[in-house]
């Protein structure tokens, strides 16, 4: 079967995601193409020798941090509002129309390209989604998710604190539309079904949820047999599957000059936080960790330009690491709240603190912290006290590591990228027969 891996480019955890599985389903004598619409990170699936075709139009630098900022919640308010325009859906779908026509597409595995939910429709062959089960719906009828908001300031956020925002989430996020509009709109002009809320639009034909089970706390049985709590909110019932944990593994060893920063007896702090982070955030670190009595390691992605990257004696600032072999190294992490920075943390042992910058984000470090293996602060809650004072609760309690560890000992023992594979060729195979 030819599988089309259609991540969207800009991102790099899910580029890294999808070329992961994309190497299992050739294992498993699987045909696989990537599809783009423009990116900085193309290069790395072509080191691993996929083929990538680009699809126009093509996203720019200029329109992907209207897209960022949007993700961080940081862009338009209107309820209205989403990733994608109407006009840029009209010219976004009939380009992938053609393209999966042209080569003869069986199935579509994306991340975050979301035009590709009305694409494949038009071409009449599956969709495959990959995503954190903290954004999924058996996630919210378990009532699991925890509130973290993204634009409140500190004032508003210390009056939230005694609010019982967790349950307002559970309750409100499996109903919500947000996002939806501009897709309905072209979707009624197709004749294509409506999404009824924004967790049915997330939902492909086949989600493979990219989690351990025991962390993310929904059984392997619950989420295959997994009915909605509330079915209106939905077209048609999501069929969910596990894959497991799966996150970037950069090529190339450690730089020289992380291992010589890294060569001392004092505490040693990584931060990480995607390409999703906030720059204003990551800056408020860089400021804040000079001042700790610690070495710190900041990977800044795309989200600093180099005008930023003034290393220090105290930090050592670098825009890409393989952080699978770096995080390890140190004995803490300050990460965004993003899957595969999260579950990089995990692999390494290293407790974190957790500052996420959505809804999302702030499931997986919570994961984490009800395991007692890091601890979360509100994007509001940066303030030099507030970082000093969780870091040295992780110092003063060995708990944190080693609850940590027993976090890894449970994910390492799922290849995530493999049991996505097979998920996805048995999914194939049953649709063919």
């Amino acid at each position: 079967m030819k599988i089309i891996c259609f991540p969207h480019f800009y991102y790099l955890s899910e580029v890294s995601r999808l070329i992961e599985i994309g190497k299992n389903l050739r294992a498993l004598k699987q045909e696989v193409i990537f599809f783009s619409h423009g990116g900085p990170y193309e290069s790395i699936a072509r080191d691993e020798g996929f083929e990538v075709v680009s699809i126009t139009p093509t996203m720019t630098p200029e329109r992907y941090d209207e897209f960022i900022k949007y993700n961080r919640g940081e862009g338009s308010k209107s309820l209205s509002s989403s990733f994608f325009t109407y006009e840029e859906l009209k010219q976004y779908v009939p380009a992938e129309v053609d393209a999966l026509k042209q080569v003869k597409a069986d199935a579509v595995l994306i991340g975050w390209n979301l035009p590709s939910y009305l694409s494949v429709q038009l071409v009449g062959i599956p969709i495959i989604v990959q995503q954190p089960g903290t954004f999924t719906a058996p996630f919210f009828d378990k009532k699991l998710a925890e509130f973290a908001p993204a634009l409140a300031g500190s004032g508003i956020a210390r009056l939230l604190h005694y609010l019982p925002m967790d349950r307002l989430v559970n309750w409100l996020l499996p109903k919500s539309r947000f996002w939806i509009h501009p897709f309905n709109q072209l979707a009624s002009e197709l004749s294509l079904p409506q999404y009824q809320s924004t967790l049915d639009f997330v939902a492909g034909d086949l989600t493979l949820v990219m989690d351990t089970p025991s962390i993310l706390g929904i059984t392997p049985e619950e989420l295959k047999d997994y009915r909605p709590a509330h079915p209106k909110y939905f077209h048609k019932t999501p069929k969910y599957r596990y894959g497991g944990a799966c996150y970037a593994r950069l090529p190339g060893e450690v730089p020289e000059q992380v291992s010589k920063h890294f060569d001392t007896s004092g505490t040693k702090l990584y931060c990480a936080m995607g390409v999703s982070g906030s720059p204003e955030v990551l800056r408020s670190m860089i400021n804040i960790v000079r001042d700790l009595d610690l070495r710190a390691l900041i990977v800044t992605t795309t989200i600093l330009d180099e005008g930023n990257n003034d290393s220090s004696g105290q930090v050592l600032i670098q825009p890409h690491v393989p952080a699978h072999l770096v995080n390890p190294m140190a004995d803490f992490a300050i990460t965004h709240g993003g899957a595969g920075t999260v579950q990089t943390a995990i692999h390494s042992g290293t407790p974190i603190v957790g500052i996420p910058m959505h809804q999302e984000q702030a499931g997986n470090v919570a994961r984490v912290r009800k395991r007692g293996a890091g601890l979360m602060l509100w994007k509001s809650e940066l303030t030099r006290n507030n970082l000093a004072a969780s870091l040295e609760t992780l110092i003063s309690n060995d708990s944190y590591r080693e609850n940590m560890q027993q976090l890894k000992s449970e994910q390492d023992q799922i290849d995530g990228a493999a049991v996505a594979a097979r998920e996805i060729v048995n999914f194939l195979s049953a649709s063919h027969d």
